[in-house]
């Protein structure tokens, strides 16, 4: 049986500390980088709610 889906890639990108948009309604699991928005405030895409500042650990998004 093949565990390596179990164990830590040794590949694996580290994740920084990312500020972020994040939908305010408990139905949408919403969310998107602060970087890649237009908007000061933006409205979440996927139900129109008011969308509030937050942080996640992700990886770096690369610019080129």
């Amino acid at each position: 049986m093949n565990h390596s889906a179990w164990t830590k890639r040794d590949d694996a990108k580290p994740l920084y500390r990312t500020e972020v948009w994040e939908c305010t309604s408990g139905d949408c699991p919403c969310w998107m980088r602060k970087g890649l928005t237009f908007d000061e405030q933006p409205k979440c895409p996927m139900c129109g709610s008011v969308m509030a500042p937050g942080v996640r650990m992700l990886p770096r998004v690369s610019d080129k």
